[in-house]
C-alpha cells in the first residue's frame, strides 16, 4: 500500500534565507514530526552532479570482488565502526540484514588525542583505492552537514526554541554517520553470502524476513536518498505502507534521540526495507556531538515529574552500535 501520509515539504525558504517562508517550513516539519515522524524535502539545494557522483562511486565500490572489499573490513580493520560490512553481518530487529555497506563517520587521525586515549567510536575512516571516491563521499557529507543543521534549525523553531538551539547543543559540530548501502538482487545475495560464511556471535543469529528489519533509528535525524523503492513505514495504527522514491527529494525521519530530546512530543517511527531489486541507498545520520548532553525540552503541558533525565549522547550511541555490529572489535 502507498500512502500520502508523508508530506512533501519545499524547504527552499529555509535553505536560502526567507524568514517568513522559514516559519512555514518549520511549522510543516513540526506537524510531520508529531504526526508520522517522516517527511520528504524538496528545494534542498544539493546538486544533481554531487548526488550522481556519490551514487556512481558507491556502485563502483560494491562492484569490486569481495576479496578487495574485505581489505576494508570493519570487523578486521577498524576498532571504531568504520569500513566495509558484508551481507548478513549487521542487525536490525534482532536479525541479520540482507545488504552490504560502507560506514563512515567523523575522520580522526590515529594521532588525534581522543584516538590515543581510546575514546569509543573515534578513529580513521577506511577508503578504497578508487580515483575520486574519497572526494565524492567527503563533498557529499559536507553538503549533508549543512542540510542537517538547517533542518534542525527548522525543528528548533517548530518547538518555539531559539533557532540556533540545536547548533549550540551540538557544540557546532555533528558526530554524524554516513552509510552507502547495497541491496543485491536475490541471486547475487546468495552468491555473496556463500563467498563469506559468517563466524563469531553473528553466525548464531537468524537472517531476517526483510531486506532490512523493522526498527527506529537511534539518533536525531536521518536524511535518506535511494535509487530504487523498498522503504516501508509503519503508521500510528500499526499499518505498514510503501514510502516511494520521489525524484530530487530526500526522505527524512526523526530518531529515538530526538524523541527523547522533545520529551516524546516528536515520535520516532518504525520502518523497514523489502525489495528484490538491486538498490543503493545513502542514509546520512545527523547526530549530536559525541559529548553533547541531551536535556529534554520541557513542553508547555509537561510537569517536572514527566520530564526525562539528561542523557549523554556518546555512550548511548556506542551501546547502540555494539548491538548493531556484534562481531566488531571495539576501541
Amino acid at each position: 500500500m502507498i500512502s500520502d501520509a508523508i508530506p512533501i515539504i519545499d524547504i527552499t525558504a529555509l535553505r536560502f534565507g526567507d524568514a517568513v517562508g522559514t516559519k512555514r517550513v518549520a511549522r510543516e516539519i513540526g506537524e510531520a514530526c508529531r504526526d508520522i515522524g517522516f517527511f520528504y524535502v524538496r528545494g534542498h539545494g544539493i546538486s544533481k552532479e554531487r548526488i550522481d557522483n556519490v551514487f556512481k562511486n558507491s556502485a563502483q565500490f560494491f562492484a569490486l570482488p569481495l576479496e578487495d572489499k574485505m581489505k576494508l573490513s570493519m570487523e578486521r580493520r577498524s576498532r571504531c565502526f568504520r569500513g566495509y560490512a558484508p551481507v548478513l553481518s549487521e542487525l536490525a530487529d534482532g536479525k541479520r540484514n540482507s545488504y552490504e555497506l560502507m560506514e563512515f563517520s567523523v575522520d580522526f587521525d590515529e594521532s588525534h588525542p581522543d584516538v590515543l586515549a581510546g575514546k569509543p567510536m573515534h578513529g580513521p575512516n577506511l577508503w578504497p583505492d578508487i580515483p575520486g571516491y574519497r572526494a565524492a563521499i567527503s563533498n557529499y557529507v559536507a553538503d549533508m552537514i549543512e542540510l542537517g543543521f538547517d533542518l534542525m534549525r527548522a525543528i528548533a523553531i517548530s518547538l518555539s526554541l531559539e533557532d540556533d538551539y540545536f547548533y549550540r547543543a551540538f557544540h557546532g559540530r555533528s558526530f554524524w554517520q554516513f552509510r552507502t548501502t547495497n541491496y543485491p538482487e536475490p541471486e547475487e545475495l546468495r552468491r555473496l553470502a556463500e563467498q563469506n560464511p559468517q563466524t563469531g556471535p553473528i553466525a548464531e543469529i537468524e537472517r531476517g524476513d526483510y531486506s532490512c528489519g523493522a526498527h527506529t533509528d537511534y539518533g536525531c535525524l536521518t536524511i535518506l536518498l535511494a535509487n530504487s523503492p523498498g522503504l516501508q513505514v509503519c503508521d500510528r495504527q500499526g499499518n505498514w505502507f510503501d514510502a516511494p522514491t520521489i525524484p530530487n527529494a530526500y526522505i527524512c525521519n526523526i530518531g529515538d534521540m530526538l524523541q527523547y530530546w522533545t520529551n516524546n512530543l516528536y515520535v520516532a517511527t518504525r520502518h523497514r526495507v523489502l525489495t528484490d531489486r538491486a538498490r543503493i541507498s545513502l542514509p546520512f545520520f545527523f547526530q549530536p556531538d559525541f559529548d553533547t548532553i541531551i536535556v529534554p525540552v520541557r513542553g508547555e503541558h509537561d510537569s517536572q515529574d514527566r520530564r526525562q533525565e539528561p542523557l549523554k549522547y556518546g555512550p548511548y550511541a556506542f551501546d547502540k552500535y555494539k548491538g548493531i555490529y556484534p562481531n566488531c572489535q571495539l576501541r
